[in-house]
């Protein structure tokens, strides 16, 4: 590929966008059904910022493409310099008077519906003026997002490893064994994980961070089931339940949806940890400011719902 002059390189931060894109799906489909473009568009915009950085940045390859080594030297930089990009309005929003602004929300379908969901009404009364835009994934999907610039924040389960974000944990959240209600075990007061047998065990498909949390519980207590059934949405895994297929390990928070179901406490340590992930060099905005105190006053309020239970 010609190496272009030093006055023909130039930056196009669309680009650079359909370029982390591009590096995070793997797929040109996939990339361009995210950024919602059409395909041979997002292509030409590859083709030309290869060009203009003068080498190849994706290998091109039968089932999809992956990174040359100069497009991962790229990828942390490009990272960068949307991030920036996208902090320059939030920035002089800062600069004014009042909350308001863009805020891009992910969460993990374990915490949206059943945390966020029932209590987001109080934030969007509070700060009418943020616009906020909220996603739903899997963990490594939003961690990604959170990378890329396309999310502000990210609510899931803890721990995160990925170097260059904060971590910050909410609460702690007890894991129950869901029965169907007229199960044998329904009646048990607590359970030792370990006594199941010749159970069917329903979990979340891979890339959800409560299907590792129910496998490594499940490992540390010696669990046996004797088959698996893998769901798309946890909604999915309690009509299940109550329907007499299986047995699976749900968060507390999602009791009040729990219809048809009996949930047991266990005698093993079984808890996820909550929190939320940001940039670690990512401007906090007004917004952002506000609704990670909207996340802190919804932990309060769930440990002192612990305590009361605890004190009755």
């Amino acid at each position: 590929m010609p190496r272009p002059s030093a006055g023909e390189r130039s930056l196009d931060l669309r680009q650079l966008q359909y370029f982390c894109a591009l590096a995070r799906t793997k797929s040109f489909t996939r990339a361009a059904e995210e950024l919602s473009v059409a395909q041979p568009s997002l292509s030409d915009q590859i083709k030309r910022l290869e060009h203009n950085l003068g080498g190849s940045l994706f290998d091109r390859l039968a089932r999809g493409v992956e990174l040359t080594p100069a497009g991962e030297a790229l990828l942390p930089r490009a990272r960068a310099l949307l991030e920036d990009a996208a902090a320059l309005p939030q920035i002089l929003e800062t600069l004014r008077d009042g909350i308001a602004g863009d805020l891009r929300v992910g969460a993990i379908p374990t915490i949206l519906p059943y945390l966020i969901a029932p209590s987001l009404r109080k934030f969007v009364d509070n700060y009418p003026d943020v616009n906020l835009l909220l996603r739903e994934a899997t963990t490594p999907e939003l961690i990604e997002q959170v990378q890329d610039g396309v999310l502000d924040i990210a609510i899931l389960s803890l721990p995160v490893d990925q170097p260059g974000l904060v971590r910050s944990e909410l609460f702690r959240e007890l894991l129950y064994l869901a029965v169907p209600e007229d199960h044998p075990l329904a009646t048990v007061t607590r359970l030792d994980l370990a006594e199941i047998g010749d159970q069917r065990l329903l979990i979340l498909k891979e890339g959800h961070c409560l299907r590792d949390e129910t496998f490594s519980l499940c490992k540390r207590a010696k669990a046996k089931f004797t088959s698996q059934f893998e769901a798309d949405q946890f909604a999915s895994i309690f009509s299940l339940i109550g329907s007499g297929f299986g047995l699976s390990i749900v968060p507390e928070m999602a009791r009040p949806h729990a219809q048809g179901c009996r949930l047991i406490p266990l005698k093993q340590r079984a808890w996820r940890r909550i929190g939320f992930v940001r940039l670690e060099r990512h401007f906090v905005s007004k917004p952002m400011e506000a609704f990670i105190r909207f996340l802190r006053d919804l932990a309060v309020q769930r440990r002192a719902r612990d305590i009361s239970k605890s004190a009755g």
